[in-house]
């Protein structure tokens, strides 16, 4: 339950600076003309609310309301695997840190929260932004895995005595189905992140003719 509020309440830390970046963009467009925000700035903080909303809150949220709740639900005292939940809690937090202490440095991503080559490619996106942006996918990547595989292994595997599958709760249920998805979903996030990473640092061609 501990880590399950630490992942709670680190994912409405996130949401909460993506909210701020919001009101800067909010800012910079209520007039035309504005000079409040620098072309550059805008585009990273652009980029930066929605690989905050999306990578940093949508999907870490919703695993951890799970990890806290389902043990719960389940009769059991917490979900397999507790060391790479841990594990999981901590790459979750560090690739958040590592996006924000860049984006202080001046060198948050600027292609865009989806990095879409050929924008993200070396030629049009110079420097060290879009290489932290697929870190940052492959950090939150891994730990959703991980999430994922805690929270199936611990719904067929950890079920308190009684607690058959068909009298689970429906919300079980429903996390059972979406980790599935997970585990099928997120290896070609990280591939394709992990791809672009090869193409900018090693001179590979998986999307850069």
């Amino acid at each position: 339950h501990c880590i399950g509020r630490r992942f709670i309440y680190t994912a409405f830390l996130w949401m909460g600076l993506g909210g701020v970046l919001a009101a800067l963009m909010r800012i910079q467009l209520a007039r035309p003309g504005n000079t409040f925000l620098t072309n550059d700035q805008y585009n990273q903080i652009f980029t930066l609310h929605g690989v905050t909303m999306m990578f940093l809150f949508a999907v870490p949220v919703m695993e951890a309301v799970a990890v806290y709740v389902i043990p719960l639900m389940l009769g059991t005292r917490a979900l397999a695997f507790p060391r790479v939940n841990a594990y999981a809690y901590y790459m979750f937090l560090f690739g958040g840190i590592m996006i924000y202490t860049a984006f202080f440095l001046n060198m948050a991503p600027d292609a865009g929260w989806f990095s879409y080559v050929p924008l993200a490619n070396p030629e049009f996106s110079p420097g060290k932004r879009v290489d932290i942006w697929a870190q940052l996918v492959n950090f939150t990547e891994i730990s959703g895995i991980a999430v994922a595989v805690e929270i199936i292994v611990t719904i067929f595997k950890q079920r308190a005595p009684g607690m058959s599958i068909n009298r689970m709760p429906l919300y079980v249920w429903s996390m059972l189905v979406t980790s599935f998805m997970i585990i099928f979903a997120m290896p070609a996030v990280m591939t394709a992140s992990f791809y672009l990473a090869l193409d900018r640092l090693v001179g590979t061609h998986f999307f850069n003719p």
